[in-house]
């Protein structure tokens, strides 16, 4: 066999599993960059999606344990301050119940971790219809799994208003200003959802002069 046939032959040997694996490279590489593009313009958008549903779970289950805790307490708005009078009946003093609202504090705040712990990640899912961003599309297809990872941080503090109600009167609210954060679990990602929620847990209507004096019920306290 001539010498240069030879070596043709030997190169085509050595190039034959290679020029069958090139294409199949090409197509991975291709499918990578097509993915990469996806992820880069769908990514944002169930970010918001999810962001945006759990936003809204969070708010209603914060109100919810809330609630429960008021009803199984049975709290009513002297449960939390006391108003000092005097001998013409006028108030001259509100004074927070300290230990009392400490302790609701203690049970709100673990009744908000152990509804946020619950919330339903079916709820969560995000149609890939959604993800396209046409109206058309919108919650059409499978949904992308969205589930809670975990409850950070969750705390409680009270706040005051006291706005006029009338002739001579004044209405006194109390509420919880609540801030809770929970972790979802994204395809590929862990994102922090954070919410703040303010909750009234009692109020009244206070017939006269608002009272000058306001102990502990500055935001923070009780």
């Amino acid at each position: 066999m001539p010498v240069k046939l030879k070596r043709l032959l030997m190169c085509l040997r050595r190039e034959g599993p290679l020029a069958a694996v090139l294409p199949m490279l090409a197509a991975l590489a291709l499918a990578g960059l097509l993915l990469h593009v996806l992820n880069g313009r769908l990514r944002p958008v169930l970010e918001a999606t999810a962001s945006s549903q759990a936003t809204n779970l969070m708010t209603q289950a914060i109100a919810a344990a809330v609630d429960n805790c008021l009803q199984e307490n049975s709290v009513s708005y002297g449960d939390f301050v006391t108003l000092e009078k005097d001998g013409a009946g006028k108030v001259t003093s509100i004074i927070s119940n300290t230990s009392a609202n400490s302790r609701f504090k203690r049970q709100v705040v673990e009744a908000v971790v152990r509804q946020l712990g619950a919330l339903d990640s079916g709820a969560l899912g995000v149609p890939l219809g959604t993800l396209t961003g046409q109206p058309l599309l919108s919650g059409v297809g499978p949904s992308v799994r969205v589930r809670v990872d975990s409850v950070g941080e969750v705390t409680a503090d009270y706040s005051n208003s006291f706005t006029a109600a009338g002739v001579n009167q004044t209405l006194h609210r109390i509420c919880l200003d609540i801030t809770a954060t929970v972790y979802l679990f994204l395809p590929g990602e862990v994102l922090p959802v954070s919410v703040s929620s303010s909750v009234c847990v009692a109020e009244t209507v206070i017939v006269g002069e608002t009272p000058d004096t306001y102990l502990n019920l500055e935001k923070g306290n009780g």
